[in-house]
């Protein structure tokens, strides 16, 4: 065999192995989990031979309240909701994960929405229930947490003035303070 035909051997073997094994081989995985009973979420990537790299952590307003208020009392039921394996180039090959139940259905800021201004008792309340592993009360908490999530959104202001002024009730707004040097500020 020739040095060209050597190379060009040698090159398609390194094309092959480039198309075709590379996008199957696992070279991490992306694990994310959420606690059942108070709604917190972790995660992290695993890499061959256990090293772990991007370690995430998201406590709950639930979890804020138990460790402050009833620290002996809490457990945490860790459940993996993403587990995701990916090859060289980023791409997911291989999904797992555990059935965490409704508790993931709500986004964080959801929950913590959901808990501002409620009392002790009731924060009490929310994780005893999720705690409970009863699925019909957890199911109903679910879907009170996720129904005052939608209600107040649909509630929000829609608009160029989103987020920016509110208009008073007599329909003149106040002109927000001008934010350049040298310019005066408007007020009504």
């Amino acid at each position: 065999m020739g040095t060209r035909l050597k190379w060009a051997v040698g090159g398609l073997f390194v094309v092959a192995t480039i198309v075709f094994v590379l996008p199957a081989v696992q070279v991490c995985r992306d694990w994310a989990f959420i606690d059942r009973h108070s709604g917190s979420r972790k995660g992290y990537r695993e890499w061959p031979l256990g090293w772990r790299t991007g370690q995430w952590y998201q406590d709950s307003a639930i979890e804020r309240f138990m460790r402050s208020h009833y620290p002996a009392e809490f457990q945490q039921d860790w459940v993996s909701y993403a587990g995701t394996g990916r090859n060289a180039f980023g791409r997911g090959i291989l999904y797992g994960h555990g059935r965490p139940g409704r508790i993931l259905q709500p986004q964080p800021e959801w929950i913590r929405d959901f808990c501002r201004g409620r009392s002790d008792s009731e924060l009490r309340h929310l994780y005893d229930v999720l705690a409970s592993a009863e699925p019909v009360a957890i199911q109903k908490l679910v879907d009170e947490i996720i129904e005052s999530a939608l209600s107040a959104k649909e509630s929000q202001p829609v608009g160029p003035t989103k987020g920016r002024q509110s208009i008073p009730p007599d329909g003149n707004p106040t002109l927000p303070a001008s934010n350049f040097p040298g310019e005066p500020k408007l007020r009504k």
